[in-house]
């Protein structure tokens, strides 16, 4: 099990500049919000996924001029501590946890709404004051999980299918990722399944224990099957170790041995 210190708040803003400046526009994963959907699926999913591996989706397929070796291996450093972290923070239990929001994921406001909610503590009520009804919360983060179930597709595909809750959960990160109706006939949804601002709070608000869910599937899945112990032949049977003879007179005789 990997450990390292959580990335504090400075280097987490240094980490959102590297991936500015390093990942391709169009196809890297260019903010800390898909970042951390994308590690978060690589995290509880079905198939170990090695930084190495992670490093070409999270940069995108393009050349990116402004990235330098110095440049990435700094960022490089600071992704596999989030990862880690993103590892701690899926193993613990938010109903056992004191701190549901510590469990949260890494998601984003707008500008306006960030600088208000550091002036003072926001009640349940009054969380999205200040946020455009047509913000996207949490969508950049769906899209990242999903970039990062997209990665081992036929894997994903056979853990839903043996498993019911695994698929409900991936509806509920794929409605997230909408925004715009035109994405609704490729996801196979109806126009009334896009999300309002509400609705998106609310299903956020259960991501930590969804993916703690998904955790323990995972370590459930991967437990060795009990050792199946050898059938016994009949004591009337013929023995198996080939003398002829029947097994109640060879090695089923227990004065024998």
């Amino acid at each position: 099990m990997t450990t390292s210190t959580p990335l504090s708040d400075t280097e987490l803003d240094r980490l959102d500049v590297l991936l500015d400046r390093c990942t391709d526009p169009e196809t890297g994963l260019g903010n800390l919000e898909m970042l951390d959907g994308y590690l978060s699926a690589c995290a509880v999913g079905p198939v170990d996924v090695a930084l190495a591996d992670m490093l070409p989706v999270i940069w995108g397929e393009g050349e990116v001029p402004r990235r330098d070796e110095r440049q990435s291996r700094e960022a490089e450093a600071l992704i596999a501590r989030l990862s880690a972290e993103i590892e701690q923070r899926i193993r613990h239990d938010p109903d056992e946890s004191g701190d549901r929001e510590a469990l949260m994921p890494l998601l984003g406001l707008p500008p306006e709404a960030e600088g208000e909610a550091g002036t003072s503590e926001a009640s349940a009520d009054d969380a999205l004051d200040g946020i455009p009804e047509d913000f996207p919360f949490a969508a950049a983060w769906a899209a990242g999980f999903l970039r990062g179930a997209a990665q081992h597709e036929a894997d994903w595909s056979a853990w839903m299918s043996e498993h019911a809750a695994i698929e409900n959960d991936l509806g509920v990160i794929t409605r997230l990722a909408i925004v715009d109706p035109a994405q609704l006939e490729d996801a196979e949804m109806e126009a009334a399944e896009m999300l309002t601002l509400d609705e998106r709070f609310d299903l956020t608000y259960d991501l930590p224990d969804m993916l703690h869910e998904m955790y323990l599937q995972r370590l459930h899945d991967r437990r060795p099957a009990p050792a199946k112990r050898a059938d016994i032949p009949g004591r009337n049977d013929p023995c198996t170790c080939g003398s002829g003879k029947k097994y109640k007179k060879c090695c089923g005789n227990e004065t024998l041995h």
